[in-house]
């Protein structure tokens, strides 16, 4: 089976949706698979004509590259499915899968962002929903539609790393919408109550030079080998919570409107990280958590289920039936 994937970004860009992409790459192709990848970044060289011309520009670079729509069997799509339009009604047999990854970060959503993932959804064979709670505030339905809350990889031998006592990760964008003020100020308690630890932040952003008071900045970074060592992980996303418990971490995260406590408390790890919305309610479900060896044992079992080789059988069962 031959099969197309349009996305936003890939790699050498690092974040969520490039690895999930190349991620479920090897298992997809081991399952007989071939993937051709087409990303706004490959195909624009040409920043200014893409700022004047938009959609358009995207759409006649993607018509240079018909041929690979046509040979494909099934078109992965990454939350981009503007970029496609046009040519669903150009192929309107062709099986198309629209993954949606997440929000804009703009609360309330605007319209035009439900109405885009409507659109997306009515137009696709199926969709993928990463968190229930994109159906519940894009008013996206159930037919022809899989939840799954991404993936990771296990670590091999992560019990022969030595953990550094007190110590804490960020990782994500350095911005106020990740919940790292709150992050800060759970910080801010542990100083006062004189707390001994050390921190690291992977990201990068606005809020940068304030981190620098609190601890080490690292910028966009694979951080998998400080997670190795860290105890405690402050993330943002699933991926990173996945992550985290992969790797052992006991995991903290905030939440900052009624859309992200939802996507934090309807989700599968509702029950097994320490979350709140100020750094105060963070604390006290830090300092509430059980046994934190069991915890992390049951975190790291959880994250046993969640594995990129099982959302690619995912992908391999929505593309043949």
């Amino acid at each position: 089976m031959k099969a197309l994937i349009i996305t936003e970004s890939y790699l050498p860009n690092i974040g969520g949706v490039e690895k999930h992409i190349a991620s479920t790459l090897p298992y997809l192709e081991a399952a007989g698979i071939k993937i051709k990848i087409i990303s706004k970044k490959e195909i624009f060289k040409n920043k200014k004509l893409l700022k004047f011309f938009g959609l358009l520009q995207i759409w006649w670079a993607i018509a240079k590259r018909i041929k690979l729509i046509k040979e494909a069997e099934v078109i992965f799509i990454h939350d981009v499915f503007i970029y496609y339009l046009p040519f669903r009604f150009i192929f309107p047999k062709k099986r198309i899968i629209t993954i949606f990854h997440g929000w804009e970060k703009i609360y309330p959503i605007p319209f035009k962002n439900i109405f885009y993932k409507k659109l997306a959804q009515k137009f696709s064979t199926a969709t993928i929903s990463i968190g229930q709670y994109i159906n519940k505030y894009y008013k996206l339905n159930s037919a022809n539609n899989y939840i799954s809350y991404g993936a990771v990889d296990l670590p091999k031998e992560i019990d022969s790393v030595k953990k550094e006592k007190n110590s804490f990760l960020f990782v994500g964008r350095l911005e106020k919408d990740t919940g790292l003020s709150i992050f800060l100020e759970f910080l801010d308690i542990l100083i006062e109550k004189n707390i001994i630890f050390s921190v690291k932040f992977c990201g990068d952003g606005q809020m940068k030079e304030i981190c620098k008071e609190y601890g080490e900045t690292l910028g966009f970074v694979d951080a998998n080998k400080h997670l190795e060592k860290s105890e405690n992980c402050f993330a943002g996303g699933y991926l990173a919570i996945l992550e985290a418990m992969a790797y052992k971490n006991v995991v903290l995260s905030a939440y900052q409107n009624e859309l992200k406590k939802d996507y934090l408390l309807e989700s599968p790890f509702s029950k097994s990280i320490a979350y709140g919305n100020s750094g105060h309610d963070l604390f006290k479900s830090y300092s509430s958590l059980k046994d934190r060896n069991e915890l992390i044992e049951e975190n790291y079992q959880l994250a046993q289920k969640h594995s990129f080789e099982k959302l690619a059988d995912l992908y391999v069962k929505i593309s043949k039936s």
